[in-house]
């Protein structure tokens, strides 16, 4: 039984796989043969492309480093703070976290507008900071720390942030790499907010340009593809132990 179920495993990730395997194909491939013409156009002859990819570098590098504390305050909020409503705030969260991107979209881009930060690199930074799916996934590995460390820490300070910075973050180190990961991932991959919020292309990102990738000249959509995985690959693979502890807390928690 074990058996079959390896090989059921093995079987739908050769699959997931496959789309991957034909990209880094396909970016190799030219006019029947196997070339790197296809790098080249992207690399020497499409300078826009650098811009771009930076700026999703600094964007998803930026929200997640801003984001983390707003994620660790809320979740140790939500877990330890008493107040009315703690329930159905939490509710709300997560309904929100549910909700498709095209539902908050426009609210988003009417706050943006009225804020005068439209077409400007916060218009994007700043609605991701708060994004609810961090403090709700933080929440559920909260959950499982050990109260009596966090009580004896009470009893030492009346300080939040240092209860926070001794006895939480401590605890929580590994689920807060698979966080930074998710997270990384989730702002490396915005396409909507950026081809909606931003109107000069030197701020927009590497996903914006594969959408509009027909418009360059030569076959850079592969290679920019195969560039595009490549920093979350590398996350994933740096953080992978991490990333399975962490997810393994969160469903015992």
């Amino acid at each position: 039984m074990k058996k079959l179920i390896g090989i059921i495993f093995a079987v739908l990730s050769a699959v997931f796989l496959i789309p991957v395997a034909a990209t880094v194909f396909l970016s190799f491939y030219s006019e029947g043969g196997f070339t790197l013409e296809c790098y080249n156009d992207l690399l020497f002859d499409c300078f826009v492309f650098y811009p771009m990819f930076w700026n999703s570098v600094l964007y998803a590098a930026a929200i997640t480093l801003i984001q983390l504390p707003v994620v660790i305050l809320c979740a140790f909020g939500f877990t330890w703070a008493k107040f009315r409503g703690k329930g159905i705030l939490f509710i709300f969260y997560i309904v929100l976290m549910m909700m498709p991107l095209q539902v908050t979209i426009l609210p988003n881009y009417i706050g943006l507008r009225d804020m005068g930060l439209i077409n400007t690199q916060w218009g994007i930074i700043l609605p991701m900071i708060f994004s609810p799916f961090g403090a709700v996934v933080m929440h559920q590995y909260m959950k499982g720390t050990d109260s009596s460390v966090i009580e004896a820490a009470r009893l030492e300070t009346n300080s939040v942030f240092r209860v926070i910075l001794v006895s939480v973050i401590p605890q929580l180190r590994v689920c807060i790499f698979a966080v930074v990961l998710f997270v990384f991932a989730e702002c490396w991959n915005m396409v909507e907010q950026p081809m909606l919020f931003l109107n000069d292309k030197g701020l927009k990102t590497i996903s914006v340009f594969i959408s509009e990738s027909g418009s360059y000249a030569g076959a850079v959509l592969f290679p920019a593809a195969v560039i595009f995985l490549i920093p979350v690959l590398l996350l994933y693979l740096f953080f992978s132990d991490s990333l399975e502890k962490g997810l393994t807390l969160g469903e015992l928690s």
